[in-house]
């Protein structure tokens, strides 16, 4: 289900970056400027969320592997 969620928000990032010409051609300095904000912010989420989810992966591994050795 993690990469359910993942998935939506990269999709949603790159549609907003396919549109970043058109809005900021069209749009006043201010809404441009919330609008490449809201780009920053949406990739820096993707980001996070793809290293927790490489971190939780390697936990799960971890405690997996930890329980049959003993």
């Amino acid at each position: 289900m993690r990469l359910v969620w993942l998935t939506a928000i990269s999709v949603l990032a790159v549609v907003m970056a396919v549109f970043t010409p058109y809005v900021l051609r069209t749009e006043s300095t201010w809404q441009a400027a919330a609008w490449l904000l809201m780009l920053t912010a949406t990739a820096v989420g993707v980001a996070v969320l793809i290293r927790a989810e490489l971190l939780v992966r390697r936990l799960e591994r971890t405690s997996n592997g930890d329980g049959s050795k003993t």
